[in-house]
C-alpha cells in the first residue's frame, strides 16, 4: 500500500485553511476610519472573534483617531495628525515609540517610518491649508503581530488617512 504524503499534506492545509475562517465570525472591512485600506492587510491584525466594532474621534484641526474592536476588546488604534513641520514625529527617542517595544527606522510608507514589536509609525510632510505642515500617521496594536503585517497594513491605510485630512 502506497500513501500520497503530498495529497495528505495539501488535505491538512485545507483543514486548517477552513478551520482558521470558521473562527472569524466578522468579515475584515476594506475601508477603516472612514478611509479605504486592503483587507487582506488589515487581516492579520485582527484576531478571531464574533463581531468587530469601530469607533471614531475627529479631535479637530486636522486630529483624528480610531479605535477598532473585536468582542468589545480594542485590537487597533489608529492616529492621524496634521502638525508643523519642525517636530520630531517620528523618532526612536520617542516616548510613544519606546512604548511599543524595540522601535527601528525602517523605508515606508512616510518620509521617515518606524516599526515597534505592537505598531509602527509614519510621517510625511505636506501642504495643507495651504501652509507646509507634516502629516503623522500611527498604527498601535494591542497584540505583537509580525512586523511586516503592521508595516504592510501601514503602506495600506497611511496615504489614505493622509489624503482624507486633505494633506
Amino acid at each position: 500500500m502506497s500513501i500520497n504524503f503530498g495529497g495528505v499534506l495539501a488535505l491538512a492545509g485545507l483543514l486548517a485553511v477552513g478551520g482558521c475562517a470558521a473562527d472569524r465570525g466578522y468579515a475584515v472591512p476594506d475601508h477603516v476610519c472612514g478611509v479605504p485600506v486592503d483587507s487582506a492587510a488589515l487581516a492579520p491584525l485582527l484576531p478571531d472573534g464574533e463581531g468587530l466594532t469601530e469607533s471614531f474621534t475627529d479631535k479637530g484641526q486636522g486630529s483624528v483617531s480610531c479605535r477598532l474592536s473585536v468582542d468589545g476588546s480594542t485590537v487597533l488604534h489608529l492616529a492621524a495628525d496634521v502638525t508643523d513641520r519642525g517636530t520630531a514625529a517620528v523618532s526612536l527617542d520617542d516616548d510613544g515609540l519606546q512604548r511599543l517595544g524595540n522601535p527601528v527606522l525602517v523605508d515606508g510608507a512616510g518620509d521617515v517610518t518606524a516599526v515597534a514589536d505592537r505598531g509602527a509609525k509614519a510621517a510625511a510632510e505636506c501642504t495643507h491649508a495651504g501652509q507646509p505642515r507634516l502629516f503623522v500617521g500611527l498604527v498601535q496594536s494591542e497584540a505583537a503581530p509580525p512586523r511586516d503585517a503592521l508595516l504592510a497594513f501601514l503602506a495600506s491605510w497611511f496615504p489614505a488617512a493622509r489624503a482624507a485630512l486633505g494633506c
